[in-house]
């Protein structure tokens, strides 16, 4: 067979620890060649999106690089509708013209900087809730956590439908509870059903229920408002986001000039 030398050597000619030698070497020429995935310049893997592991025994396998999740993540955001809004809402365009806006945003920065527990931003239409949330969002998708992007009407709308469909409910509810990183925008929008709560609560409790779940969430509605729809809920997101919660209520609404 050919080499990477350019000599000819058949692999039965070969003693054990050559054999290991050469396809260590075959893996370092994989992992330095560039790949031509996109959407994601990932310097680790030039791209190719794994690199090439040879075991004891001299087998190759294919280890995902950390990017592959970061590409999958930034999918979802492209299939959720987000994609239009990751330019536009990010830390770098969001505009300090008060000092509660300089606040927003350090704290914000501070959470992807250290991930842990739950953000969550309340407040009116327009204050810069879903602006703030979204860019938090891609800050963890860029840290490499598998993130899901959830718009509160319509999974809800979805989830409802199907209620009595255990496989087409699951299909829908279950990634969102085992998701490393929950986005669920304008929580509770549109009111509260007994329906919406159910879902509310099972979504809720499952990322409660292990602390290395994370969950950003931007709402209307203030914690206290929530207390008082189903204190399961509201005092399951009141402990999870202790020292990162954010009442914007007090802003004015941008959108209106």
């Amino acid at each position: 067979m050919e080499t990477l030398m350019g000599k000819n050597t058949q692999t039965s000619d070969l003693k054990p620890m050559d054999f290991l030698a050469l396809e260590r070497k075959r893996a370092e020429w994989i992992n330095q060649t560039p790949g031509n995935l996109k959407d994601y310049d990932c310097s680790d893997c030039l791209n190719r999106g794994y690199f090439a592991v040879i075991h004891d025994d001299g087998c190759r396998a294919n280890r995902p690089c950390r990017c592959m999740a970061i590409r999958a993540s930034r999918d979802r955001l492209r299939k959720s509708g987000l994609e239009d809004l990751v330019s536009q809402y990010s830390f770098d365009a969001w505009q300090v013209r008060e000092p509660w806006q300089q606040v927003v945003l350090d704290r914000a920065k501070a959470y992807v900087e250290e991930p842990e527990g739950w953000l969550v931003l309340s407040g009116r239409p327009g204050t810069g809730k879903s602006h703030i949330c979204t860019a938090a969002a891609c800050g963890l998708i860029e840290k490499g956590m598998d993130t899901q992007y959830m718009l509160w009407r319509d999974v809800s709308v979805q989830a409802k439908a199907v209620v009595n469909d255990d496989e087409a409910y699951a299909k829908i509810v279950e990634p969102l509870k085992r998701a490393e990183v929950l986005y669920i925008d304008d929580f509770f929008k549109g009111g509260a059903s007994k329906g919406d709560c159910n879902l509310a609560f099972e979504l809720i409790n499952a990322r409660y229920a292990d602390r290395r779940k994370l969950t950003i969430l931007s709402t209307e509605k203030t914690i206290q408002q929530i207390l008082e729809i189903d204190e399961a809920i509201g005092s399951r997101i009141y402990e999870r986001s202790k020292g990162n919660y954010l009442d914007l209520s007090k802003g004015k609404n941008w959108r209106l000039g």
